[in-house]
């Protein structure tokens, strides 16, 4: 979104930077925000409108690591949750994709699960 948010190698194209703020602005979606790792550009962000920030006023975004792409997945975590629970805090791991058997199981947990988006 802005050069500052790069940290060495080549500099971003200005004109294209002003272009992706300008569509978030006219769709209108706002940067969520992360927290930090050993981000060097930030290539992946999360961005949502107003009332999605609304309904989830304590949301923030996490990139994790991965070892094949300059990409990096982001976990969204919808709650804060207190230290005596954080234990039990699901993480995805990136290697899973890796796995042969990744996409059967997850296609399995998702058809064999009840309920809502959330609780799948």
């Amino acid at each position: 979104m802005y050069g500052f948010e790069k940290r060495g190698g080549l500099p971003r194209d200005e004109r294209r930077m002003e272009v992706f703020r300008n569509v978030l602005e006219d769709c209108p979606l706002m940067d969520v925000g992360y927290s930090e790792t050993n981000i060097q550009e930030r290539l992946d962000r999360g961005v949502a409108n107003e009332n999605w920030m609304f309904m989830f006023p304590e949301a923030t975004i996490q990139n994790l690591v991965h070892s094949i792409s300059d990409h990096c997945p982001l976990l969204i975590t919808m709650k804060k949750e207190d230290n005596k629970r954080s234990w039990k805090t699901f993480k995805f791991e990136a290697w899973w994709v890796l796995e042969e058997s990744f996409k059967a199981e997850v296609k399995l947990i998702w058809e064999t699960t009840l309920g809502d988006l959330l609780q799948k």
